[in-house]
């Protein structure tokens, strides 16, 4: 009855809409009435056909037949704009209170009777509101009396002569789901973005809109660089990471200044009296063989050549009651411009007089 009540809901709203161009969108058959949809054609390529309970010919508008950007009006075919099209879900109120109204991601409107919204004993009728009375009279002897045109149902004729459609999902596409009266449709169902949360990052923030869920941004990693790997990790700190391509093995270093890209300045005190002050954006990477040597901070810091991957490390210290250790890791992702974190600690027994802390800089450099 769901299923029956949103087709009919549907031809009605395409008969008001085509209303006031073509009073043939809307046709009662004989005395009798229409028995099966093939009494039904008005002749419109993209409208679907179809002989509702009452025996009575609806004409539904099918967006998808038409070219991108039109609609279907009943009565009048495919059409620039029109008024079945929709950004909000206020633009497809019907004024019918026991109706569901709601803008799809398509553009069209849908709005589907709902039962439970009249008083007991009622039923909602897509036209007229909540009325007495769920009988409908006998329209089909056999299932192609109850043909709605859409291959994505199964249309039976029941025992007491009522048309039934079962949509089947499984013959829509990838992330379309089957509704009877409309066909397949990019629809899921949603009341806030919560519902449409799949909770993967990478695929960006799924929000809801008009109750169907729109598929977020897809998070872009590139960093610019040839010799990196760049990609979205699920569930690790960072989102992005950039490995070193093992391709560009072998990459040599050049030796000379490298501007940071964020100043390191660090100060603390003991007594109020300064102990520790240091300001600098460049450093000197001195290459030799086997070993860079880096200088320009606090302390000259020493340590292997980047290996093959790029990677490196190189650290000093100043000793002393509170030995400063300053260090400096990352990874070259080309011969001149690296990414890395320059740190420092304190550790000895009068580091405690004193408030100096340890500290972090995420740097990127990039030779002169």
């Amino acid at each position: 009855m769901k299923a029956m009540q949103a087709m009919r809901r549907w031809g009605v709203l395409g008969l008001v809409l085509a209303s006031c161009v073509d009073d043939g969108a809307r046709s009662i058959g004989a005395d009798a009435g229409c028995r099966s949809a093939a009494q039904c054609d008005d002749g419109v390529a993209c409208t679907r056909d179809v002989c509702t309970v009452e025996g009575v010919c609806e004409h539904v508008g099918d967006n998808t037949m038409c070219g991108q950007g039109m609609t279907c009006t009943a009565g009048r075919g495919c059409t620039s704009g029109g008024a079945t099209s929709c950004t909000t879900a206020a633009q497809c109120d019907d004024r019918v209170d026991c109706t569901r109204d709601s803008c799809l991601v398509e553009g069209s409107c849908r709005s589907v009777a709902q039962d439970d919204r009249c008083p007991v004993g009622q039923r909602c009728d897509a036209s007229q509101g909540c009325i007495t009375g769920a009988v409908m009279p006998t329209v089909c002897r056999v299932p192609a009396d109850c043909d709605d045109r859409e291959a994505c149902t199964d249309d039976l004729c029941g025992v007491d002569g009522r048309c039934a459609h079962v949509p089947q999902n499984a013959r829509c596409g990838a992330g379309r789901r089957c509704i009877a009266g409309m066909g397949c449709i990019a629809e899921v169902a949603c009341a806030s973005d919560a519902d449409c949360d799949d909770h993967m990052r990478c695929n960006g923030s799924e929000r809801c809109s008009e109750l169907a869920c729109i598929a977020g941004a897809t998070v872009m990693c590139d960093d610019g660089q040839a010799c990196t790997l760049d990609r979205c990790v699920e569930g690790a700190g960072e989102m992005c990471s950039h490995a070193m391509d093992p391709s560009c093995a072998g990459v040599t270093v050049r030796s000379g200044f490298y501007d940071l890209d964020v100043a390191v300045s660090y100060g603390c005190t003991a007594f109020g009296t300064p102990v520790v002050m240091f300001s600098f954006r460049a450093l000197q990477f001195v290459v030799t063989g086997a070993t860079m040597t880096v200088n320009g901070g606090p302390v000259s810091m020493l340590g292997n050549a980047p290996d093959a991957t790029g990677r490196f490390r190189v650290s000093g210290t100043m000793a002393g009651d509170c030995n400063e250790t300053y260090t400096l890791e990352g990874t070259f992702t080309t011969s001149s411009r690296f990414m890395g974190n320059f740190s420092t600690s304190f550790v000895g027994a009068s580091c405690a007089l004193t408030d100096c802390a340890a500290r972090a800089w995420a740097v990127v450099g990039t030779a002169r």
